[in-house]
């Protein structure tokens, strides 16, 4: 399994782009972030719907959208 981090380099010039094209090729994706918040998935959401089979995990640090408090 390789080991892929997107970071803030000069490589990557979008996060949306890159994380656009590893949807689409993925079975799973593993994501470690210090805060989320919902509205970003909207910049994922077609892309996220064309590949059933993906298994998203998401461990998140302690700031999250006030929503996600009403839903877990």
């Amino acid at each position: 399994m390789a080991n892929n981090f997107i970071t803030n380099n000069k490589t990557n010039k979008s996060l949306k782009g890159r994380l656009n094209t590893l949807i689409g090729i993925s079975d799973e994706l593993k994501f470690l972030v210090g805060f989320f918040y919902f509205s970003g998935w909207q910049e994922l959401f077609e892309n996220l719907k064309k590949n059933e089979n993906l298994t998203l995990k998401l461990l998140v640090g302690l700031q999250v959208d006030q929503i996600l408090n009403k839903i877990v």
